[in-house]
């Protein structure tokens, strides 16, 4: 059995993070995932969108960051591996390292082409804000991915088990 683990999944809307998270977890024992968007979906009253970003959106977004971490601190001191699904930047980024420092911390980035991103989406009948939104954060994670300490995966032609296999080699 592999040692416990924190996993961060990052990437674009349309990538694949939560069901990549959900498949990974049921490869182990103990296991949980938290989707961070459900903890941001908590704030009722004066709860932003992520974007146009603002000092309240940086202010929300650190927030649900500390809580996903004190959360999968919990987690991982009972025995469980714990696998996050957030969209972040290298920001959030660093607030995840620097609070998980000192435990075992891996992040992956799903960054599928904009082509197959766009398929999906199309194929959901996803709304043109988030499309559009996608977009934007398909251009960032590319220009950024190197500056974000991520183990990429380029999942455009991989099935999501092909997907969660090439996670879970990596963990």
């Amino acid at each position: 059995m592999k040692e416990n683990f924190i996993c961060l999944i990052t990437g674009p809307a349309g990538a694949g993070k939560s069901s990549v998270t959900k498949a990974l977890a049921n490869k182990f024992e103990r296991s949980a995932v938290i989707e961070v968007d459900k903890l941001r979906a908590m704030v009722i009253g004066g709860q932003v969108r992520p974007y146009p970003y603002n000092n309240e959106v940086e202010l929300q977004l650190s927030l649900s960051a500390k809580n996903t971490c004190d959360m999968a601190h919990n987690l991982l001191e009972k025995g469980f591996s714990v696998f996050i699904d957030d969209v972040v930047g290298r920001k959030l980024l660093g607030q995840y390292s620097e609070y998980f420092k000192d435990d075992n911390f891996k992040t992956f980035l799903l960054l599928p082409s904009l082509e197959s991103l766009l398929k999906r989406f199309d194929e959901r009948g996803d709304n043109e804000d988030l499309r559009k939104r996608t977009q934007d954060l398909h251009k960032t994670f590319s220009e950024k991915k190197d500056e974000l300490n991520c183990k990429i995966i380029d999942s455009s032609n991989l099935t999501l088990e092909e997907t969660v296999e090439e996670v879970y080699k990596q963990i």
